[in-house]
């Protein structure tokens, strides 16, 4: 079978970008399979994930240059519309030398063009990497509320419903934000790699990873570790990742007394060690596709403590057996389950041992068999 994901990079530093790497990998080892990834801005940023010799990376050369934050909306708006046209002629004309049987939009432009593509054969797949709401939850003023709401009313009734399959992370986003739509699916993210060599859960290290951004709620997670470190001032928050909040965030830790407990490790690109140098994972996002980094510090052999955001949690996490689950920004009670943790080595390992036997079922293999069953009903039907 013929599979092409069409996406922006695959350098940038992101899940997006891990994931489709991850996933195209393991499909490609699939006899029978022939696998392609088409980007649009590829020139520029480090490898995140070794992309296999059997994949076929081909570079549109468009250069949208999505991660220019300093950009203005203004100005991202001119790029996105001069270079639409030239995105969308040298998608089809790529797509129609390759004659794929499945294509799937990772949710950059390209979702835009492939619906509405005359005399194609193939078959097209949306991927949602986010809850279906996400424009709205991550807006963080006027401004994006009215952009966000536009863009969805455009999308969900002139462009989705279009596409052969939408394809969403967890099946809370699909009881809870799809209804009525005949046309969606549920297929986890694969964790993006395999550690052999669990956590010791000896290091007094909790650790958690994200971008520095609003949604991921890390004034929340501090707050609650002030809590934390009062009981257990022998402890310590790492925050793995990068982004517009460091200063902010460095500035709460300062003010708070907790130099020498909490600290912003900035980005790396060896998580698997960070994970395993560590001893509890704390998530605090106020809103996810799938919290793929939870899957990722059970392979670890970490227990969670977790926001019960939409969604991605509720999904993963067995409350009180392979993490804690915890309303959202209830500080106190995220404390509580931290220090639970802490102060009961015994439920310490319980639960990482019950983490890791979960992670089992997100193992790249395991989904890309999920993921060529779908793809034989879709092209079948």
């Amino acid at each position: 079978m013929k599979i092409a994901y069409c996406v922006n990079s695959i350098r940038y530093l992101g899940g997006i970008q891990r994931v489709t790497v991850v996933k195209a990998n393991a499909l490609a080892e699939i006899p029978g399979n022939e696998v392609f990834i088409l980007a649009t801005d590829n020139k520029a940023g480090p490898v995140i994930h070794e992309l296999s010799p059997k994949v076929h990376l081909i570079d549109l050369d468009i250069n949208y240059f999505y991660k220019n934050e300093e950009r203005s909306k203004l100005t991202n708006l001119i790029v996105g519309l001069t270079k639409g046209i030239p995105h969308k002629r040298a998608l089809k004309r790529t797509l129609k030398q390759i004659n794929p049987d499945i294509v799937i939009s990772v949710g950059m432009s390209e979702k835009y063009m492939l619906t509405s593509m005359k005399d194609c054969t193939w078959k097209i797949i949306r991927e949602f990497h986010c809850e279906k709401n996400y424009r709205l939850k991550y807006a963080n003023s006027l401004l994006n509320k009215v952009i966000g709401r536009f863009s969805d009313f455009y999308e969900f009734n002139f462009v989705d419903k279009k596409f052969d399959r939408i394809v969403v992370l967890t099946e809370e986003d699909k009881e809870s934000n799809w209804q009525g739509w005949k046309n969606v699916s549920v297929m986890p993210n694969p964790v993006a790699f395999k550690c052999d060599e669990p956590s010791t859960l000896n290091e007094k290290v909790v650790i958690s990873m994200g971008r520095l951004h609003h949604v991921k709620n890390f004034t929340s997670l501090i707050d609650a570790f002030r809590i934390v470190a009062k009981k257990h001032p022998d402890w310590s928050l790492k925050i793995y990742g990068d982004g517009s909040l460091r200063g902010a965030l460095q500035n709460q830790i300062n003010e708070s007394g907790l130099q020498n407990n909490v600290f912003l490790m900035g980005f790396s690109n060896d998580m698997e060690h960070a994970l395993r140098q560590s001893s509890i994972f704390a998530f605090s996002s106020l809103v996810e596709g799938f919290a793929l980094v939870i899957v990722e510090a059970m392979e670890c052999g970490l227990p969670v403590v977790s926001y019960q955001c939409p969604c991605g949690p509720k999904d993963i996490i067995t409350d009180g057996k392979d993490g804690f689950l915890v309303p959202v920004n209830n500080e106190q009670m995220l404390a509580d389950k931290i220090c639970d943790l802490i102060e009961d080595e015994n439920l310490r390992r319980q639960m990482a041992a019950a983490a890791r036997e979960k992670a089992l079922r997100y193992r790249d293999s395991s989904i890309a068999e999920q993921w060529m069953k779908l793809f034989e009903e879709i092209v079948n039907k």
